[in-house]
């Protein structure tokens, strides 16, 4: 067993992930005004950066069970930061995406490797409380990213937010250079086409990693597709930028209460019905948003709330969903945490496309709709999670 990376380390690198991911959200609808581009147009800022993110996943997870966790994480730090200088000095629209798409191509790499990293230094059930523990301590981060994105915005500008991501990611590169050691202490010898194809074939043919790797993409998918249509509705209540970022700060805040209660009840609690429980409890909570214009209540709480009830049930489903999947996987844990990775930014784009088709942007129940069926979508694969891995048990 590699030694045990500090939890510190773990937090400022995720944490710097998740800032290039949300901070941009309140600042959305400034941004079409000062590019003069309708509101759906903001979708390019979100594919640009989720595409590459769905893509680059499967090469980062392949690269770093050949080569190690250190060289693809190193790689991704600094293209974040270099995309966020990019995006800093821009003035054209078409340039500020290709600045979110070299953000998002260097945030790939962020989260499957740490998550690889933990998976390679502790048990799975130790591994779920301190993937537990090191997100609900880095919640902290996007709940004050989505604050302080919006502050930024109205006090300086969009750009001041693209500052922060480069500088947020010259910092993670820079710690990780000096504290970071290499935990896959045993790397594939081989790496070519054949084996490559062998590996993801072994993956797509195993039920029980699947299944739990689909309840983790349904339910981050869902929360990637809101991230895009929801501010524009808080706009529409006539909430400023740095409003929207404070009742935004709720879905985090209550992600983060959801994973100090799977730490204290991961143990009481089978990790199959956890999965079950958090995801159909964020069906119920993404279905609340309806409430608004069933009982014409048209107050930010009738999205903040169910937002933060959202945070807290995916907390159940997720991190035990996505350790159990790298688990799942055996020798292929990077690849693992590559395909899911991939998977989980793949229906975020599926689901803000077909927020767009549905005119989800203009008619924000539409868009519900679109969340609803992800996390119908995720319950269903939970429910499948716990008959394979029984079954795998059994034999």
């Amino acid at each position: 067993m590699p030694h045990k990376v500090t939890t510190w380390l773990l937090v400022v690198i995720l944490g710097c992930g998740n800032v290039s991911e949300v901070i941009l959200a309140p600042a959305l609808s400034s941004i079409t005004e000062y590019f003069h581009v309708d509101q759906a147009a903001s979708q390019a800022l979100l594919s640009g950066f989720f595409i590459p993110m769905a893509l680059f996943p499967l090469v980062y997870g392949t690269l770093s069970d050949r080569f190690g966790r250190r060289p693809p994480l190193l790689f991704g730090l600094a293209i974040l930061a270099l995309g966020g200088l990019l995006g800093a000095m821009t003035e054209s629209f078409e340039i500020l995406v290709l600045a979110r798409v070299l953000q998002g191509l260097g945030n790939a790499s962020v989260i499957l490797i740490v998550v690889t990293i933990i998976n390679d230094s502790y048990e799975r059930s130790d591994a779920v409380r301190v993937l537990a523990t090191i997100s609900g301590i880095m919640m902290i981060v996007p709940a004050f990213s989505f604050a302080f994105g919006g502050l930024i915005t109205d006090l300086i500008s969009w750009k001041g937010i693209m500052i922060v991501i480069f500088l947020t990611g010259i910092i993670s590169l820079v710690l990780s250079l000096i504290y970071l050691p290499e935990t896959n202490l045993r790397p594939r010898q081989k790496f070519n086409l054949t084996s490559l194809t062998r590996d993801y074939q072994s993956l797509l043919t195993n039920r029980v990693y699947l299944a739990y790797m689909f309840v983790s993409t349904f339910i981050v998918g869902g929360w990637l597709t809101m991230l895009g249509f929801v501010p524009f509705e808080y706009h529409r209540m006539g909430v400023d930028s740095t409003e929207v970022g404070f009742w935004f700060m709720l879905a985090p805040i209550g992600h983060a209460l959801g994973n100090f209660f799977t730490i204290r009840f991961v143990q009481r609690l089978s990790l199959e019905r956890m999965i079950l429980l958090g995801s159909m409890l964020s069906l119920m909570a993404i279905s609340a948003l309806m409430l608004s214009n069933l009982m014409s209540w048209n107050h930010p709480t009738s999205i903040g709330i169910p937002c933060m009830l959202f945070g807290f049930t995916s907390a159940l489903a997720v991190n035990p969903s996505i350790t159990s999947a790298v688990s799942a996987a055996g020798d292929l844990a990077g690849s693992a945490s590559g395909l899911m990775r991939s998977a989980q930014m793949g229906f975020g784009v599926l689901g803000g496309a077909a927020v767009v088709s549905v005119g989800g942007y203009e008619n924000f129940e539409n868009g519900v709709i679109v969340l609803i069926g992800l996390a119908l979508l995720a319950t269903v694969a939970s429910v499948f999670a716990k008959y394979f891995s029984s079954s795998a048990l059994m034999t």
